[in-house]
C-alpha cells in the first residue's frame, strides 16, 4: 500500500492540484495505479475537486507513457481501469503537447491562444463561456487555413468553469459519429479557466421545414445513445452542405431519461411550429409533425416532414424500402435453394411416396441416383402378414412413378423385411 499523500497546508482545489503536481515529480517509476491510491483521499470526487482530479490524471498518463506510447491510448486504458476518473483521463490526454500557462483574460481578434490558435472573431457569448472562430497557426497556411472553434470557459472561485468544460467534453466524446463537433484539444489552467477546441465546419441553421427531417433523425440517434441536448434552439441545429446535421453547444446536456427527452421534444415541437409558421407552411404539414415531436416520436415526425418534401429526401425515404426489398429477395432465394421445389424429380417422387406411407425402400442406381423404390399397397404396415401384401416396384423416370412390376404377397419380395436381411434388389 503506497504511503498516504500529505498535502500539507493545501486546502483549495487549486492548491491541491499544485501539490499533486509537485508530489508526482518525486514518484518517478511508480505505477499509475499506485499513484492514484496515494492521492485518492485528497482527490475525492472529481466533481468536488476538478483541478486536483485533472492534475492526478495528467501525472498518471505521464507515468504510463514515460517509456513510450501515445497519451490517448494510455488515457483509454486508465479510464477503463478507473471509470470514476474517465473524463479526467480523456481531458488530460487531449491537453498533452499544449504549452503550459494561464489562458488569456479574454478572446480578442488577433490574439494567439496557447501558441497555436489565432483568434479570427468572437461568434457568441453565453453564461458559461465565450465562443470564437480561430485559425490553426501551426498546421494551417494562408492558402489552406484550418479553422477551429474555441470555447473558453470563464474562471471563477467555485471551479464551475472546469466542471462545465469537462461535462461538455465528455458529452462530445460520447456522441454518435457526425452528430457533434469533432474534439481537437482541451486545456485547463491553474486559474480555473478551460478551453475546448473543436473542428469548425461550414454550416447553417434550418430555415424551412424541408431541412428539419435531418435534424430530427440526428436527434433521434442521439437519444438512442442515451444523451439529451437540454437547450435546443434553431441556431444549435447545424446543416452541412451535404444536407447532414450536427448539433452544437452541449453545455446543458444530460441523460436521455423521460425528463431529458420531454424537454428536447417540447423544444423541437416549438421549432417545427416556428419555422413552419415563418415560411407559410400548411397547418396539415406543421401540426402532425409538431404533435409527433411532442409525443417523443422524432423518427416518425422526420418521416412525415420528409414525405411532405419527397424530392429533397427521396434517398432517405427509399432506404428502408430498398432494404426491405433486399431482405425479401434474399429470403426468396434461400427458400428456392432449400425448399421442396429445389428437389430433383426423383427426390420429389420419393418424398410423395414417403408422405403417403407406401414407401418400403429406395434403391440407388449405378450412378448413385435413385433408380426406383419398393412400396406396399395401400400402405406399408409390418403388422400385416407378408402373404397378404401387394408390393410394387416403381421406376423413377424423369420424376414419374412408373409401375414396372407387381407382386402379390406370395412372391418375392413380399416377405421382406421379415425374412430377408437386406433390401430387395431392383428387378431386372
Amino acid at each position: 500500500m503506497p504511503t498516504p499523500f500529505q498535502p500539507g497546508s493545501a486546502s483549495t482545489d487549486e492548491e491541491l492540484a499544485l501539490a499533486i503536481e509537485l508530489d508526482a515529480r518525486g514518484l518517478d517509476g511508480m505505477a499509475p495505479a499506485r499513484m492514484l491510491q496515494r492521492w485518492a483521499a485528497v482527490v475525492g470526487s472529481a466533481r468536488d475537486r476538478p483541478m486536483a482530479a485533472l492534475a492526478a490524471a495528467e501525472a498518471c498518463i505521464a507515468s504510463a507513457i514515460r517509456d513510450g506510447g501515445e497519451p490517448l491510448e494510455a488515457a483509454q486504458q486508465l479510464a477503463a481501469a478507473h471509470p470514476m476518473l474517465a473524463d479526467d483521463f480523456m481531458a488530460a490526454a487531449l491537453g498533452f503537447g499544449m504549452p503550459e500557462g494561464d489562458l488569456p483574460g479574454d478572446l480578442v481578434p488577433g490574439a494567439i491562444v496557447l501558441g497555436r490558435w489565432r483568434i479570427d472573431r468572437v461568434v457568441g457569448r453565453g453564461l458559461t463561456g465565450t465562443v470564437a472562430l480561430a485559425v490553426d497557426a501551426l498546421l494551417g497556411s494562408p492558402e489552406q487555413p484550418r479553422h477551429v472553434a474555441l470555447k473558453r470557459f470563464e474562471s471563477d472561485a467555485t471551479g464551475l468553469a472546469l466542471r462545465h468544460a469537462r461535462h461538455e467534453l465528455s458529452t462530445l466524446l460520447s456522441l454518435p459519429e457526425g452528430c457533434g463537433p469533432k474534439v481537437i484539444g482541451f486545456h485547463a489552467d491553474r486559474a480555473g479557466s478551460a478551453v475546448l477546441v473543436t473542428a469548425w465546419e461550414p454550416s447553417t441553421p434550418p430555415i424551412h421545414l424541408g431541412a428539419l427531417p435531418e435534424a430530427l433523425w440526428t436527434m433521434d440517434r442521439i437519444h438512442a445513445r442515451g444523451i439529451a441536448h437540454g437547450d435546443l434552439k434553431p441556431d444549435h441545429l447545424r446543416l452541412r452542405s451535404d444536407g447532414s446535421c450536427f448539433l452544437i453547444d452541449w453545455g446543458s446536456a444530460g441523460p436521455a431519461d423521460h425528463a431529458g427527452k420531454a424537454l428536447d421534444a417540447e423544444r423541437l415541437a416549438r421549432i417545427v411550429r416556428t419555422i413552419g409558421g415563418s415560411t407559410g407552411a400548411a397547418p396539415w404539414v406543421i401540426e402532425p409533425a409538431a404533435w409527433l415531436c411532442a409525443q417523443h416520436h422524432l423518427g416518425l415526425a422526420a418521416n412525415w416532414l420528409a414525405a411532405c418534401a419527397p424530392r429533397r429526401h427521396v434517398r432517405r425515404l427509399l432506404r428502408p424500402i430498398v432494404a426491405a426489398v433486399a431482405v425479401i429477395l434474399m429470403a426468396t432465394l434461400l427458400a428456392w435453394t432449400i425448399g421442396p421445389w429445389s428437389r430433383t424429380p426423383a427426390e420429389a417422387a420419393i418424398e410423395r411416396l414417403r408422405s403417403r406411407g407406401n414407401l418400403i425402400e429406395v434403391v440407388q442406381g449405378p450412378d448413385g441416383a435413385p433408380a426406383g423404390a419398393w412400396l406396399a399397397w395401400p400402405r406399408f404396415d409390418p403388422a400385416v402378414p407378408a402373404r397378404e401384401r401387394l408390393v410394387f416396384w416403381i421406376d423413377l423416370k424423369d420424376g414419374l412413378e412408373v409401375i414396372s412390376r407387381k407382386s402379390p404377397g406370395s412372391l418375392s419380395p413380399a416377405t421382406w423385411p421379415e425374412s430377408l436381411s437386406q433390401s430387395p434388389a431392383a428387378p431386372p
